[in-house]
């Protein structure tokens, strides 16, 4: 029993580094392709997490990305990490509204429970609005 324990985990030990060598290559294959299949017009991010269009594409090795209005730079495929689905590309733009913006009422009522401001120390002039002696 003793003489079929090391051989067993040999074993074990060997498929267990074939099955994660094979998911690596697959990993590989597939990210290989998908920046082969990067297209013009594309939205892609980059390793470095920055979000750029695909101006230009047929380069070999390189891409052209415009990572801002006007702003054209090249970049190697292989920093391109995925391609952004249409649906998502907008969020990617700066500005982008993630949330809808809650609406601005002008309610010259207060809100209930909420004591109005009787502070007379309170003023409402601004400095220039009255003339002043100090010279």
């Amino acid at each position: 029993m003793e003489s079929l324990f090391f051989p067993l985990l040999l074993a074990l030990l060997a498929g267990f580094m074939f099955l994660s060598i094979r998911k690596q290559k697959k990993r590989v294959s597939e990210m290989q392709d998908m920046q082969n299949s990067v297209a013009t017009g594309a939205r892609v991010q980059l390793t470095s997490g920055m979000f750029a269009t695909v101006v230009e594409a047929g380069s070999g090795d390189f891409v052209d990305l415009e990572i801002a209005t006007g702003v054209v730079t090249r970049f190697n495929r292989a920093a391109v990490v995925r391609v952004v689905p249409t649906e998502d590309a907008a969020e990617t733009y700066p500005g982008a509204l993630t949330e809808r913006p809650e609406e601005i009422v002008d309610d010259p009522s207060p809100t209930l429970g909420a004591d109005p401001i009787t502070d007379d120390s309170v003023s409402t002039e601004r400095p220039g609005d009255t003339p002043s002696d100090e010279k």
